[in-house]
């Protein structure tokens, strides 16, 4: 399915990209896009990740995040409104909680292999 998400879940200058599927795309975009949304509803308690083996957006932090959920969850194929409703709720309880908050600007990756330096 192209719905334009492709930037949000790898680098394009990572050759390694090259040696996963259609299919295995996907899976990895379905389980960043609803991982963190677990984790956001969760109050980003990385108990609710109990194998501690999960895929997430690298901004899963950042007020840009929520945007990038409500467009994914909101797209025809799935239209999951109720979530989109409570990442909203969400998002402008923390724009309350400090309104000078600027959404960081910057892409969506994951890395694979053990190269990445998030996992050092």
């Amino acid at each position: 399915m192209n719905d334009d998400f492709e930037n949000y879940f790898y680098n394009p200058q990572d050759d390694d990209i090259d040696l996963l599927s259609e299919e295995e795309r996907e899976t990895i975009k379905y389980h960043s896009m609803h991982n963190t949304y677990k984790l956001i509803l969760n109050e980003y308690d990385f108990e609710v990740f109990p194998d501690r083996l999960f895929w997430l957006l690298t901004d899963y932090d950042s007020l840009s995040v929520f945007d990038i959920l409500i467009k994914y969850f909101q797209h025809p194929d799935r239209e999951e409104y109720e979530k989109c409703a409570e990442l909203k709720r969400i998002k402008e309880a923390r724009l309350k909680e400090n309104p000078k908050r600027v959404a960081k600007k910057g892409k969506f990756t994951y890395n694979l292999g053990p190269d990445n330096p998030d996992l050092k």
